[in-house]
């Protein structure tokens, strides 16, 4: 009943939106200019494993399970309203979530933003609080299959991802070294809530200095309470570009995050186990090589690898898990609107768990993506 019930909530979200892409006249204001955008992301996934299903969950009994498939990762839509030189509201949807569990899903971003000058702008509702480099752009122009696996989990703890809340934001350009700054106070339990499940938030910082005209370097922290406990986070982050003549570019990002992971202090701990045991970190390297490609066609051509080190528990009986992804792609577009990638996933605990997803992984991924 439950999905049932989101489904007609989604379609009683579209009538309205179909009604308006039709050109009939509703009460929205003259000046409102509205917007739709898109983006398909399809996969195949093939594990090069016997063992192993293509989700990367290990299996030791004789059960039947996909080796590989194909499937529709994401389904985006966007409405953008700009409804004077001040405010704008955005929702975005993940039509995708139907394929698994839509519950708490589908609906991603859903806020207004009140924007003053390049100092001072407002952002109210639901959002990805700036908390990463990986928060400044949206997954089709990741350099990988995916956003990291540290991004997963630090959005599961509330301080990533699509949450519920409110920040302040703005940059200062005219000077020496730019700086761009965020401030935020969120629910801290995820997206898609009817409300917040205690009087504890969230409060998420960011500063980003622009070194030059190649080089950004991050920081980020928060602290807030969660269920009557105190929780805290901090990371740095540097976004290396660089284009070294008409054909060719290089990139570099690099990420560093620690925390208190309550999710899992949530779901384990004793009553007299504490909070500070508790704790996550991850790092990755990312290196992407560009080459343009002067066709009408064929757009530009890239190589990249990503290495990522996390262990969710470190402070006690973690399992520390590597990740590789040599990938290469193709866009046949401008910005990546119509892109092939090509990945290699290999995964690598510390310690093999039988019949869970912490097992050593071997998997190829062809990924297809259209935006329009």
């Amino acid at each position: 009943m439950k999905c049932r019930s989101q489904i007609l909530s989604i379609l009683l979200f579209c009538c309205p939106v179909i009604v308006i892409a039709q050109g009939i006249n509703l009460p929205v204001s003259e000046k409102a200019k509205i917007n739709f955008s898109g983006m398909i992301q399809t996969q195949f996934n093939y594990s090069l494993d016997d063992d192993i299903d293509i989700n990367g969950m290990h299996h030791s009994g004789s059960e039947q399970f996909s080796h590989n498939s194909f499937s529709v990762k994401r389904a985006r839509l966007q409405l953008n309203a700009t409804i004077n030189d001040r405010i704008n509201a955005v929702i975005l949807v993940n039509f995708g979530d139907f394929t698994g569990n839509p519950q708490n899903k589908v609906l991603e971003n859903a806020f207004i933003k009140y924007s003053i000058n390049d100092y001072v702008n407002f952002q109210f509702g639901q959002f990805r609080p700036q908390f990463g480099q990986e928060d400044n752009y949206p997954v089709d122009l990741v350099r990988s299959i995916d956003y990291s696996n540290q991004y997963y989990l630090f959005g599961s703890n509330s301080w990533q991802s699509f949450q519920i809340g409110a920040s302040y934001f703005g940059e200062i350009k005219d000077i020496a070294i730019p700086i761009k700054y965020s401030i935020g106070v969120f629910n801290g339990n995820n997206r898609n809530q009817t409300g917040d499940n205690d009087d504890g938030k969230i409060f998420p910082a960011r500063l980003v200095f622009g070194l030059g005209k190649t080089t950004l370097l991050g920081f980020s922290g928060g602290a807030g309470k969660n269920l009557g406990e105190k929780i805290w986070a901090y990371g740095a982050d540097i976004d290396y570009k660089q284009k070294l003549n008409e054909t060719w570019g290089i990139e570099l990002v690099s990420e560093y995050k620690q925390g208190i992971n309550s999710a899992l202090f949530f779901s384990r701990a004793t009553p007299a186990a504490s909070i500070n045991n508790f704790a996550m970190r991850g790092i990755y390297f990312q290196p992407n090589v560009s080459y343009a490609v002067k066709n009408s066609r064929l757009k530009s051509l890239e190589l990249a690898c990503r290495y990522e080190y996390l262990d969710s528990d470190f402070k006690q009986a973690g399992n520390a898990r590597q990740s590789y992804i040599p990938m290469a792609s193709a866009s046949f577009a401008d910005a990546y609107a119509i892109r092939v990638q090509l990945g290699y996933l290999m995964d690598r605990y510390q310690e093999n768990i039988p019949n869970t997803t912490q097992y050593n992984t071997n998997r190829i991924i062809c990924q297809v993506q259209a935006r329009f």
